[in-house]
């Protein structure tokens, strides 16, 4: 090899960890559990401590996804190397299909605290940064988002109309305010259907959630006048189950499967009993299913994040084991 010629590494194409799972369908929790537990790729470091991914890393991480939608558990091929995760896969379902890139929401980032997050957005899976500055009149002219996060110290009445105004400008399905002050009849004020409230100090998982929820607008329909309630994510644990966990948690150190596991409880409560609950009125009627379908989404999120720790902890939630 030359001297001057770039190393094999080098020359290769790399990826962050959002884009890697965008492309393989793995989510972030799964793909470090994975490497974590199975060291089924090492990818490189950036100069910041970032994960870097190569051609082949991806290609390893598609055959393991194609063959655990297959039925076959990861541990029992993680340690396959790459020829015969190919082999069995044709005999799983056939060959490897290219999983195309989902587009994501483009995200723009407004303020001084902000600008610090946008580090930390750079890997999201859940949208995509394109641009974060100190000011609105920084943003230049025919920039593209769908998502604007904009820091405000104080909201006011007025600041309603001011926020309606971004959206038509911008053209944005979505504004974030990020806040630390506000009455309640000013917050009651700014509630639409492209405008959220959410209190500072705000953090890239909270964003992450909030984009998600609000783009995942098939699954959670808005209110059409029907009076069915919309499909909510199926329950990833029975109540014997979160019980079983609740005890679990005295053995150890971390109480957070405890709490956790009374928080989903009480959620998937909640959300039961708010679609049952009587309505005096189309206007009560309206406030309910609101309640339930926020419940619904709660309670899945609680419910990821107790599947976390349940895997951090090595902990099981059959009552059985």
């Amino acid at each position: 090899m030359a001297a001057n010629s770039p190393s094999p590494d080098r020359a290769e194409a790399r990826y962050r960890i959002g884009a890697v799972c965008r492309l393989t369908g793995i989510s972030q929790h799964v793909l470090r559990v994975w490497e974590k537990r199975y060291g089924v790729v090492e990818p490189m470091r950036g100069p910041n401590q970032r994960r870097l991914y190569s051609e082949a890393d991806l290609r390893r991480l598609s055959l393991l996804k194609a063959l655990v939608d297959s039925g076959h558990a990861i541990g029992s091929i993680a340690t396959l190397d790459d020829p015969a995760l190919e082999t069995r896969l044709q005999h799983s379902r056939g060959p490897l299909k290219t999983r195309q890139p989902v587009e994501l929401p483009r995200l723009l980032l407004v303020g001084h605290s902000l600008e610090l997050l946008a580090s930390a957005c750079a890997d999201s899976s859940s949208y995509e940064l394109v641009a974060k500055h100190h000011d609105l009149a920084a943003v230049a002219p025919g920039t593209r988002a769908d998502v604007a996060v904009l820091e405000r110290a104080n909201l006011y009445p007025e600041t309603a109309a001011e926020a309606n105004r971004i959206v038509t400008d911008l053209n944005l399905r979505l504004l974030v305010l990020v806040y630390d002050f506000a009455s309640r009849a000013t917050l009651e004020r700014m509630r639409g259907e492209r405008i959220v409230t959410v209190r500072a100090p705000l953090d890239a998982n909270s964003l992450d959630a909030v984009v998600a929820t609000r783009f995942a607008g098939t699954q959670y329909p808005s209110d059409s006048g029907q009076d069915s309630l919309p499909l909510p994510p199926a329950r990833q644990f029975s109540d014997r189950q979160l019980a079983h966990l609740a005890a679990q948690s005295s053995e150890i150190a971390c109480e957070c499967p405890q709490h956790l596991a009374r928080i989903v409880g009480h959620l998937a409560h909640f959300e039961a009993y708010s679609a049952d609950c009587e309505s005096r009125s189309p206007a009560d009627a309206a406030l309910h299913r609101e309640l339930f379908e926020i419940t619904s989404r709660a309670r899945a999120r609680m419910e990821q994040a107790l599947q976390r720790v349940i895997e951090a902890e090595g902990l099981s939630a059959d009552p059985d084991d």
